[in-house]
């Protein structure tokens, strides 16, 4: 465990869930052409989501990049101001969720 995993486990994070996605760029193998290029946006605390689009538009991935099956090789993915990468795996994942 981190131990910034403890400090959060303290405040009940993620308590309002503000999600910041800044200048993504993710690609599944070094060398393919990436899945998610310079993408940036920011969903405010109590907001409902929809991400659509058609086949190969990167749905999936940007849900990848949220519960870290994938990382980033560009920018940074926040939930309430904390950066994904300086958590736990454990942490993050039985902290968030999605509905398909």
């Amino acid at each position: 465990m981190k131990a910034i995993d403890a400090d959060l486990d303290k405040i009940n994070w993620p308590a309002k869930g503000e999600i910041d996605i800044s200048n993504a760029v993710m690609s599944y193998r070094e060398g393919l052409e990436p899945s998610i290029k310079n993408l940036t946006f920011n969903v405010q605390p109590g907001m409902k989501v929809g991400i659509v689009g058609r086949t190969g538009s990167g749905k999936s991935s940007i849900l990848q990049t949220l519960f870290r099956l994938v990382d980033l090789t560009e920018g940074n993915v926040k939930i309430d101001g904390v950066d994904l990468t300086t958590i736990g795996l454990h942490q993050l994942r039985k902290n968030i969720a999605f509905i398909p």
